[in-house]
């Protein structure tokens, strides 16, 4: 069927919506609150009437119009209520081609590759959390059962509650100790736009963690129908204590026996991903595309 590109302006949030919750792989990133916060005027692919669709999040710079992958999300791409083969995909990233010289994007879980070097391995961990917890924290490994015996000598109180303001506080920090310059300000405060909308529509809730009485970790937990996303800040107490094995430990434990996902949203990086398998975690894929066709004096491009 034909691909169609519309403008934003051309865009049936309701329909497209819509199109999102009935995807077999239907991602919260891909609703258009969601992409209306972190890249406002996104335009998109379309087949039919929205049953196959991919957001299409774009910035100019010198002219040029490129492709992009918004910070704090982590899946794009195709999303349809079939089933999408790598003739679908295909068809997708040859009509992006046509309108974009310069492509950086995350595509999501159920996008297979395309058998070219445009395509980058990417990985995420996830828990099927439908178990009791005892059998939940009998798959945890030895190393991160010990820690939970560290957090709860160290005397670390987690609680359900938080606020929008301590955590990108906390996380920012947290960028900056890490010495992280990719995240601005502005991805700061599009996070706490996505919170607070999730907040103001029951898609979400914070666990906080405190030593002596002092905020040390968060963990912002967002639901959206069978998938929970977790955003994490902590300091360097509780980074010493495992504090973020505390919040994700505790969350496990009063959600378990629900039909549910826990995805970490990551990582590629080796220690973070042991420490998301550790939990029993199971690895899923998903693929990058990176396509530079821009002329050579303009190939230097940068985000």
């Amino acid at each position: 069927m034909e691909i169609k590109y519309l403008k934003h302006n051309q865009i049936d949030k309701q329909k497209w919506d819509s199109g999102i919750e009935n995807a077999r792989n239907g991602l919260v990133y891909a609703l258009s609150w969601f992409l209306d916060i972190v890249s406002p005027g996104w335009d998109a692919l379309i087949i039919g009437d929205y049953e196959t669709v991919m957001p299409l999040t774009y910035r100019n710079k010198l002219g040029v119009k490129y492709l992009y992958q918004p910070v704090f999300i982590q899946q794009l791409g195709i999303f349809s209520n079939k089933d999408i083969t790598k003739e679908v995909v295909q068809n997708f990233i040859t009509e992006v081609e046509k309108n974009f010289k310069f492509i950086e994007i995350q595509l999501n879980y159920a996008n297979p590759e395309l058998n070219n070097e445009s395509f980058v391995l990417r990985n995420t961990q996830l828990i099927d959390i439908s178990k009791p917890y005892d059998e939940l924290i009998s798959c945890y490994s030895k190393n991160h059962r010990k820690n939970l015996q560290k957090i709860s000598e160290s005397g670390l109180i987690i609680n359900s509650n938080g606020n929008n303001t301590d955590f990108i506080d906390l996380m920012s920090k947290m960028f900056v100790k890490k010495e992280v310059d990719e995240i601005n300000q502005i991805d700061l405060e599009n996070l706490k736009q996505v919170i607070d909308y999730s907040l103001d529509n029951n898609f979400g809730e914070f666990y906080s963690g405190y030593l002596d009485d002092k905020l040390c970790a968060m963990a912002f937990f967002l639901k959206w129908k069978k998938r929970v996303i977790v955003y994490t800040a902590l300091n360097d107490s509780g980074r010493e204590v495992g504090a973020m094995f505390g919040l994700i430990d505790k969350y496990l434990q009063e959600n378990s026996g629900q039909e549910l996902l826990f995805d970490f949203a990551g990582s590629n990086i080796p220690g973070v991903k042991y420490r998301n398998l550790g939990f029993g975690a199971k690895n899923e894929v998903y693929f990058k595309v990176k396509i530079n066709n821009l002329p050579i004096p303009f190939r230097w491009l940068k985000k």
